[in-house]
């Protein structure tokens, strides 16, 4: 072989390298680009998952407290509730025995003004 031919050819392969090379620069670019997009995204992620564990304690935390609170409404209704049956039941018993010795009562009433009634035909 020719050494122009030679050298011809050294030339284009060269070339061809200093093209590649160029190319694989480029591609470090941005791989070194993604990589830093990939922390960014996953220093996001990181900052997303702690306000959601914060979150969930605070749920957590309010879930805990409502149901304290539930049973702190619930008991004194429920204590009152039962004071108010007892009292009703009181009351419907006390209504009844008034209601008994009102019956008595009409009857001698009545009886009474039968009495007086049969006491002045005596007379």
């Amino acid at each position: 072989m020719d050494e122009n031919k030679i050298f011809d050819m050294l030339e284009k392969i060269y070339i061809e390298v200093q093209s590649h090379g160029k190319r694989l620069d480029n591609a470090d670019i941005k791989l070194d680009f993604i990589g830093n997009e990939v922390k960014k995204g996953f220093i996001r992620l990181e900052s997303v998952e702690n306000q959601i564990q914060t979150l969930s304690e605070i749920q957590k935390s309010y879930i805990a407290q409502n149901d304290k609170q539930h049973i702190e409404i619930i008991i004194p209704i429920k204590e009152t509730t039962d004071v108010i049956k007892l009292a009703v039941k009181n009351t419907s018993k006390d209504i009844k025995d008034l209601n008994d010795k009102f019956n008595k009562v009409e009857k001698i009433t009545i009886q009474n003004t039968y009495d007086v009634a049969n006491l002045k035909s005596v007379k």
